[in-house]
Parts: structure tokens; sequence; C-alpha cells
């Protein structure tokens, strides 16, 4: 199924599919506007259709092989069935708000149109949104590549036009209950679809093929990116600079402390991140005919930023408390009182676990305000007007959760590369990670690594990273464990295994119970098996379950008898496995078979004459405390804009209903 999308070919097709399905409710949803709204919206999708036709996805091979060389490895994972097709059902909901915008202009009509896009827009905010946060888990929990942004420009190209959408939604809102910024929200909802088109040229373009770890490589469609960008943003221009000075909006007399401003400043914040955002993603274009191109990396993006969000967080704690005719300040801060003291309280216990730099402590103690007061507001929504109206402060909440898990995980996670000597315990913290076997393919298994990590309380559990070679490709590939507790994810990545070398067989013996026999310079006595954990092993082994039989030795060395036991192992899907036992003085002693009529056992002794290197696996352990809420605060921020997204879908079709 997933190979439907999986190339360029097959993700444009997909992209024009959606683009179909979603015309169909949109023709209704369109009302009277329905002929020039739909114009606009067949002109996108004829865009794409052109490429497909340029770039043919249903063009056979010379000779079709009988099987196919498979996915991409990178792709063999079942979140390639998820993450792109919801990504492209954003890219196609991201025309719809062009689409009324386009068309409004042109009828010269920009009266009703908001009314009847933000349902759309909306909608397009949900599903990008809930992509770029699959798209951010299967990075994190597949991928091995330690975290769930990089900022690489492939995940930027989804987040621009993102971030155009969320503030188109707010000003969508403004026009909506205060008539004003008609202008710039037909800006906002050119500039989201063109942020579409301008992310797909980066990626699919092949000028971020050296600055991007999954672009795409040019397939010859640049031109017609290229023309496809140029008709949209000529007719985009022609209909804005004709139209807009036409277009009468009330002057915004809001005051400093009102909802109004409040809602601009925040817009015009989301809008200066998304420039910087862009420019950066751009890098690699705006300096490809320099001597030496380049791209700038996360820590640009990280101090830009910065003060961006700490403004957000800050309008955002108090907006819910400031009215559209403005709140006196001795009002406001009354009111935000609880909001404040409960962001002091978690700010207090931030403090208490180690964040300590006033920028980080100040970050926090915002983004606390901006969730407890909130939080605040949707329940006293849910009071007095249900839970429909309050999905934007529900939003707002989600917002305040992510930011406290952006800091917590990215700023205080603890990373540390070891290698782990098969057998020898290694100390990491207050954690013991002891490397003990390498767990072969095992059907749709990969090869993994099992690792013993113990805790400090005595618990302790295994983890399982896997780094396995591609059967097609031959590419190295490597997925992390992760442990998730409430307070942090313990994230071990396999980086290298090296099988050591395996050692000498010097000599084998078979005995039976009660025999003695001579090796080399030890004396090796077979006492009994040690049946003692499978007292009926026929019904164990038929039963399915795994079962140990052990050989009890007495080994003598240097006049001493010592006893050790080494075991047999009947896995339940009929793997053998027989570990290794340490020999006194050094080397290895094996039990390799087992006589059931003589009872008799084969053992081979190895390693007593040469120096063995023993296998080792090299990883990457990360501590990254409180990454849940980052999960968790997305959840919310989608959740709360599915209420909104219903919300507003049923007061437009009252207003159909009403003009009908």
């Amino acid at each position: 199924i997933a190979a439907f999308w999986a190339g360029q070919k097959g993700s444009f097709l997909i992209w024009l599919l959606f683009g179909a399905l979603l015309g169909l409710p949109l023709s209704r949803a369109a009302g009277r506007d329905e002929a020039p709204v739909m114009g606009v919206y067949l002109l996108t999708l004829c865009g794409l259709l052109f490429i497909l036709v340029r770039e043919n996805p249903f063009v056979m091979l010379p000779q079709a092989p009988v099987d196919g060389a498979g996915l991409n490895p990178l792709l063999q994972d079942d979140w390639m069935v998820i993450h792109p097709p919801i990504m492209f059902v954003g890219y196609a909901a991201a025309a719809i708000p062009f689409s009324f915008a386009m068309a409004a202009m042109w009828r010269r009509d920009t009266s009703s149109w908001a009314q009847r896009a933000f349902p759309w827009a909306l909608m397009g905010f949900l599903v990008l949104g809930l992509a770029i946060l699959l798209g951010g888990y299967w990075a994190y929990k597949t991928l091995g590549w330690g975290g769930y942004w990089g900022w690489d420009p492939v995940e930027n190209a989804s987040l621009i036009p993102w971030l155009f959408g969320v503030a188109l939604v707010h000003g969508l809102y403004l026009e909506r209950t205060q008539k004003r910024y008609r202008r710039m929200n037909l800006v906002l909802a050119v500039l989201m679809y063109l942020a579409v088109l301008y992310g797909t040229f980066l990626t699919r373009s092949g000028v971020l093929a050296d600055f991007s770890v999954h672009s795409f490589v040019d397939l010859g469609i640049s031109s017609w990116l290229v023309a496809l960008m140029t008709f949209f943003i000529v007719s985009s221009l022609y209909l804005l600079i004709t139209r807009l000075p036409k277009i009468t909006s009330p002057p915004n007399e809001d005051p400093m402390l009102s909802r109004g401003f409040f809602l601009v400043v925040a817009t015009v914040t989301v809008l200066l991140s998304t420039a910087v955002i862009t420019v950066g993603t751009s890098a690699p274009l705006l300096t490809r005919f320099m001597e030496n191109p380049g791209q700038v990396g996360p820590s640009f993006y990280n101090t830009v930023n910065m003060p961006l969000a700490l403004l957000v967080v800050l309008l955002l704690a108090a907006v819910p408390f400031v009215t559209w005719r403005g709140t006196p300040a001795p009002v406001l801060m009354r009111q935000m009182i609880p909001g404040l003291l409960g962001a002091v309280a978690i700010t207090a216990i931030a403090m208490a676990s180690g964040v300590t730099r006033p920028l980080h402590v100040l970050f926090i103690f915002l983004s606390a305000a901006a969730l407890a007061t909130n939080l605040h507001k949707v329940a006293s929504m849910i009071r007095t007007n249900g839970l429909g109206r309050a999905g934007g402060y529900l939003a707002h909440v989600g917002v305040g959760v992510i930011f406290i898990g952006f800091m917590a995980s990215t700023a205080y996670d603890q990373s540390t590369k070891l290698t782990l000597e098969q057998g020898e315990p290694a100390q990491v913290g207050e954690l013991t990670l002891t490397f003990e076997r390498f767990v072969p393919r095992q059907g749709r298994e990969k090869e993994s690594m099992e690792v013993t990590v113990a805790r400090a309380d005595g618990r302790s559990y295994k983890a399982y990273p896997k780094l396995f070679v591609n059967d097609r490709t031959r590419q190295l590939m490597a997925n992390p464990d992760v442990r998730t507790t409430p307070l942090q994810d313990i994230y071990i990545s396999p980086i290298q295994y090296d099988p050591g070398e395996p050692p000498t067989i010097e000599q084998r013996i078979a005995l039976r119970p009660g025999e003695v026999t001579r090796a080399g310079d030890l004396e090796v006595r077979f006492v009994d098996f040690d049946l003692a954990d499978n007292q009926d092993v026929m019904t164990q082994f038929a039963s399915g379950r795994t079962v140990n039989v052990g050989a009890e030795l007495q080994v003598r060395h240097l006049d001493t008898w010592v006893p050790i036991t080494t075991v047999y192992r009947f896995q339940s899907n009929g793997v053998i496995e027989a570990p290794p036992t340490a020999l006194p003085g050094g080397g290895l002693i094996q039990m390799t078979r087992i006589e059931p009529t003589t009872g008799a056992v084969q053992l081979e002794i190895a390693g007593r004459t040469t120096s063995l290197e023993a296998p080792s696996l090299s990883i990457d352990i990360t501590r990254k405390p409180l990454i849940q809420l980052v999960w968790l605060g997305l959840y919310i921020v989608l959740a709360g804009g599915a209420l909104s997204t219903v919300h507003r879908y049923r007061q437009a079709r009252k207003v159909d209903a009403m003009a009908a």
C-alpha cells in the first residue's frame, strides 16, 4: 500500500487524489460562491496533474521484475503507511482558504469569504499539525536520530505553511468577530498555499540533496514546479495589488490591554518566526551560487526563536482575561493571580530539579502561566458556554504544555556514548548497563542487541536496540530502544556492533554423570543434570515454553575443585542456545550436545591458550526528561483545534441555512 506514495510521482498522485476528494464537500460548502471557488481550486489540482503528465507514475519498466527492489530501508516502517497520507491531506487542504480568498478578490466581494473559509482553515491547521506530530514521533521512535525535531529543511518545509495557517486561523477569528484585518487575511491565505508550493520546490527540486537527510533527488520537474509557483504568485500578486486598496476595514482602535491587540501582536510574532525559519531553510538556495554553499544549523533557529517564543507565551498567559474593549491592568493582574501562583509552583519544582539558567527559568514560568490561565478559562467556558467554544483556549493549554516539554527534553537531556563489552557492566549515572547477547533475526523482528538496564533502586529491564543490514540495499539500519517512564525517556540508540573474535576450540570431551576427564591443565567432572526449573521437561517443551537443561560440573584448578554450571536452552521457537560459561583461570566451556540415550553431555573448551576479543556494542544512551509533555501538548492542541473546527463548521452551516 505504501508503495503508492513512496516515490516522488506517487506522492504527487496521492496529493491530487486527496485534493479531488476534498473538492467534493467543498463544492457544497462553497454555497453561492461555488463557481469561482471551485474554479480556483481546480486550477491548483491541474498544476499537480500537469506534473504527473510530465512524470507519468504509471510507466512500466522495460523489464518488469518478478519482485521489485522494495521501499527505501528508512521507509520500511508502519509509520510510512500513516504519516505521508495525512501530510498530503494537509497540503491539499491548504488550497481551500486560498481558493476562497482568490475567488473573493476576483468577484470584488470580500464580505463573507472568511465565514466560509474559517472551518476549512481550521481543518488544514489540524491535519497538517497532526502530520507534523506523527512525523516527529516516527523519527523519534523508529529512525534512531536521537530526537523528534532537528530543524531539517524538509521538516521545515511542512512547518512553514502550518505556521502561516496558525496566523490565518487567528486572523479569520478577528475578522469574524471584529470585522477587521480583511486585507491581512487575504494575504495570509495566499501565503499559506504559496508556502506549500515553495516547500515542495525545495524538497523535490534537488537543491537540498546535500543538506537534508531525507530530501528527494531531482527528477527533472524543477522547471514545472517553478512554472507552477510563478503562475500562482503572479495571479495572486495581481489580485492583491488591484483589489486590496479598495477593501475597507474598520480602523484598529484596540487599547493595549485588549484581546484584539494581543491577537495582533501574537500573530505578528508567529509571522516573524515563520520568516526567520523560511530564510534559514532557504539558505542552501540563497547560497547556491557562492563558492561554499551551506545551511544554518539548529542553534540559529533556537537562538532566534527563543525571544519570540517568550513573547508568545506571555501573550497567551494574559489573553484569557482581556476583553475586546480593554481590561484595566489591576483587574487583569487580579484575575491572573491563581494562574500565576500555579506557574510559580511549577517553576519552583523545575528549579529544584536543576533548571538554573535565568532565561530557562523565565521560559518555564511563562509557559506554565499560559498553561494555568488558559486551563482556568477552559473550565469556566465549559460551565457557561459548553465544550465547543472552549476549543481555542484548550489549544493554548497545549502550547504551554509543549513549550515546557521542549525546554526540558532538549536543554536538559543527558547523552553519553559508550562501548559495552559483552557481559561487562558499565555505569552511566544511576544506571548500570550490561550487553548480554546478540539476538539473531526472527521473522519480521530484525537483529537486535539485548542490553540489561539496572536502576539504582534494584529494578531492571531488557532493552533491545536494533542494528541490522537491509537485505536488498545493504544499508546499515539502526532502530532505538525507548523506555518511557512518567518523568523521562531512556533512549538507547545503537552505533556499532563488533562480534569480536570467536575463541578457537581446543578440546571436545564427552562425559556421563560421575565421570572425570583431563582437559589440558584442568580436570573436569560431570556431576549431574540440573532440572530444578523444569521438573516436567516434556510437558514444558510441548506447551511451547522455554526449557533450560543445566549440567553441573566440577573443575579442578590449582588443586581446588570449583563448581560451575553450563546451560542448554530450548527456545519455544525451535532455536537452541548454549551460552558459554567462564572457566577458572580463563577460557570458556560450553555444552554443545546432549545424548538422551546414554545421558552423556558433549562439552567444548576454548580460549585457554589465546587472548580473546569479546563482542562489544557501541551505543548512545540519552535521558530525555519530560518528553511526554511534547506529545501530550500536541494532542491537546489538536483536540482544541478539532473542537473549534466542528463548532465553526456548524456555525457556517447555520449561516447558509438562514441565507437560504
